[in-house]
């Protein structure tokens, strides 16, 4: 019996992991961060923050694959310090929270980017034959082709702001606008179903959680790979109403050292468009590609993007970045992200000789593998912003990560 449950266990772990979604195997991770710098503040000014310490943030992560089930979660917490205006911490706490090292910089990610996330994630899935999956979770991510670049989860050492740190919303004077969400990520808060066929086809859909009863409505994703060269994908969000989100994207892998990504998404299906000043309905595109050197250890990955309101008021924003990493020998990691971006900007008269705004952001990072299971980072964030008022800010900061994934 034990040596049934056993071949049970395993051969439903060989099936999970083909169809994984936060954490691709039954595994437990840590992750524990701590960080000190200069919070974002107006250049030079006489009320901006003093150097800091940031306090501690452990994420946990688990992931249990029994039979046909798989059940995972995340819970982070922290020992933080709340400072008030002067040099001295106001009050210290230790609290179940969703904060993370973007916070302690003031970076805004966007609503709709994958670097948001809460406290805490917990799903539940069945597979109850070969490629299916069904469900429900808070954070699932179910995701369909190449995207703009995130490099990890917002509690991760890699991770880093996406399309060059640009605000969601409408452009005004006081912050850098324009962020376009990409609705390849059908299935998040939802209960969902999907099917896949190996590396070759993937048909989902999934019923968001809403929060008014006249809001049920549902997503869908495709994915299909008819070659290895190619990947070509489709999803849509809300179809049910007015305000869908479509989302196509295409990969195209020449060679394991060259690979092209490109995306279009247009948002704010079924609103009006020249009356639709919230900026609600976007379209927005971009590409990166991926090239590595022969068998050196280092490759880099360029990336663009723009998006435009749908609005004859508003201009287009821009951004344009990419990493770059250098494994200096096995367990030796060396690497940065770097961005560029332009804020959208109106044509009122309040924006007589303004700009949309500017934002530069650098990041190097450096891991050390000191084992299978253990891995300690040491990260460096600068970041400088004029807004359309002129106003420029700045912030800078040192993280240090240890973490600790053991699978099972």
């Amino acid at each position: 019996m034990k040596r049934i449950f056993v071949a049970l266990l395993l051969s439903s772990m060989i099936l999970v992991c083909a169809n994984s979604q936060v954490l691709k195997q039954q595994s437990f991770e840590n992750i524990v961060w701590t960080g000190l710098g200069l919070p974002s503040a107006e250049h030079g000014s006489d009320n901006r923050p003093s150097f800091r310490w940031a306090g501690i943030i452990d994420t946990v992560q688990a992931r249990v694959d029994i039979w046909k089930f798989t059940m995972d979660g995340m819970l982070s917490w922290g020992a933080l310090m709340n400072w008030d205006g002067g040099s001295a911490f106001d009050t210290f706490g230790i609290y179940n929270t969703p904060k993370k090292q973007l916070d302690f910089l003031k970076e805004n990610p966007g609503a709709g980017s994958p670097l948001v996330h809460d406290s805490y994630y917990l799903n539940f899935l069945a597979h109850p034959f070969e490629g299916f999956d069904a469900g429900m979770g808070t954070r699932l991510e179910w995701r369909v082709g190449p995207e703009p670049t995130t490099d990890g989860f917002a509690w991760d050492n890699l991770a880093h702001v996406v399309q060059g740190d640009l605000s969601s919303g409408a452009p005004n004077t006081g912050d850098v606008k324009g962020f376009m969400k990409y609705a390849n990520a059908y299935a998040q808060k939802a209960l969902a179903a999907r099917y896949r066929y190996k590396e070759y086809f993937e048909v989902g859909i999934a019923i968001p959680s809403f929060e008014e009863a006249n809001d049920f409505t549902l997503n869908a994703g495709v994915e299909v790979s008819p070659i290895k060269l190619l990947t070509i994908a489709i999803a849509y969000e809300n179809m049910l109403h007015a305000g869908g989100n479509l989302y196509t994207g295409v990969g195209l892998n020449f060679t394991k050292n060259f690979k092209i990504d490109a995306w279009f998404g247009l948002d704010g299906i079924g609103y009006e468009r020249a009356s639709d000043t919230a900026g609600n309905k976007m379209l927005g595109s971009g590409a990166a590609v991926f090239l590595k050197f022969g068998k050196l250890p280092f490759w880099i990955r360029p990336e663009f993007g723009f998006s435009n309101y749908l609005y004859s008021h508003y201009t287009a924003a821009f951004y344009t970045g990419g990493r770059i990493n250098w494994d200096i020998l096995s367990n030796m990691h060396l690497g940065a992200w770097t961005s560029f971006a332009w804020g959208a900007r109106g044509d009122t008269a309040e924006w007589d000789g303004k700009s949309g705004g500017f934002i530069f952001n650098i990041r190097p990072d450096f891991t050390f593998d000191i084992n299978e299971r253990h891995s300690v980072s040491a990260v460096f964030e600068y970041e400088m912003k004029v807004n359309p008022n002129d106003k420029k800010y700045d912030t800078f900061a040192f993280g240090f990560y240890w973490k600790y994934n053991r699978a099972f």
